[in-house]
């Protein structure tokens, strides 16, 4: 047995949806339905009731989630347990940050912190939903990552120390002097969409801007991909209008934005780590961070 499978099983009885659990543990639905058979098999019961839209439990899910959860914590706590040790020697920090804000922050975060000869760190970097779920799995020590309101926390997200580190907006851009390519579209005549992929985080937020009840719009795409710099460059090329961070884009003038502001999102900034973490390096670390955000 997997404690991903656990993890994989926690995730869906808290979003309730295959789909939106698979994008948050970075998998494809089709393996993300083979580890659930897998826990199912092990367990020798259904813990999801077939064909359930949104997705609901069965009396033996119900149970088996209270004692997967507490696993999970048990398990996760007994490993930074077993790592205290090797916490209070390590000079390195394990930090997790999607590729779009290691190339705008990283050397920001940098500049904030101390210097200091017992101090390194190990970056990992991929879209929000790799790093973030690295990070709930305990392979990061410090993410560094977007946070909006539009999108619900998973429940560890929760769990966590949070800190702003700044304010961020996610907003549409064109290519500069290409116009506007009628957005936001109409049904005849649909703009061309640099668009995310479902399973990406701003992928989730494009979504919800384009389903937004009230606001009308139409389009086609042309370019997917979960990542920003990609589509940044797809847009900058001209091929159409994609939604970016604020903070990605910088001082860029080949981009402009578009729309008005009921096509934007406000989103923050954040650095997250362990409540309960057992680095007095992470602690300054954090500190440094806390004092340099205001």
């Amino acid at each position: 047995m997997d404690i991903r499978w656990l993890q994989d099983f926690l995730a869906l009885a808290e979003l309730r949806s295959f789909t939106r659990a698979a994008e948050f543990r970075s998998l494809s639905q089709a393996a993300f339905s083979r580890r659930m058979q897998s826990l199912e098999h092990w367990v020798g019961a259904e813990l999801v009731r077939k064909g359930s839209q949104p997705v609901q439990l069965t009396e033996a899910g119900a149970q088996f989630r209270e004692e997967a959860r507490g696993t999970v914590d048990r398990l996760l706590e007994a490993r930074a347990s077993a790592r205290a040790s090797l916490f209070e020697t390590r000079t390195q920090i394990r930090l997790a940050m999607p590729s779009v804000l290691a190339r705008s922050d990283f050397r920001r975060v940098m500049e904030g912190l101390p210097l200091a000869k017992d101090l390194s760190f190990a970056v990992i970097v991929g879209t929000t939903a790799e790093v973030t779920a690295r990070f709930i799995a305990g392979d990061a020590d410090l993410l560094i990552a977007h946070d909006s309101p539009a999108l619900p926390s998973h429940e560890r997200m929760l769990q966590l120390d949070r800190l702003v580190l700044r304010r961020d907006r996610f907003r549409p851009y064109a290519a500069a002097g290409r116009g506007d390519f009628g957005f936001p579209g109409t049904r005849q005549q649909p703009f061309p969409l640099i668009g995310y992929g479902m399973r990406a985080y701003f992928g989730q937020l494009q979504e919800e801007l384009l389903s937004r009840t009230g606001i009308r719009s139409s389009h086609r795409l042309v370019v997917q991909c979960d990542m920003s710099d990609i589509l940044r460059e797809a847009i900058a090329a001209g091929y159409g209008i994609g939604w970016l961070p604020e903070s990605a884009v910088g001082g860029e003038t080949g981009l402009v934005p578009v729309g008005g502001p009921e096509w934007e999102l406000p989103m923050e900034i954040c650095a997250f780590r362990p409540h309960r973490s057992p680095s007095a390096l992470l602690g300054r670390v954090w500190a440094a961070l806390a004092a340099e955000a205001g």
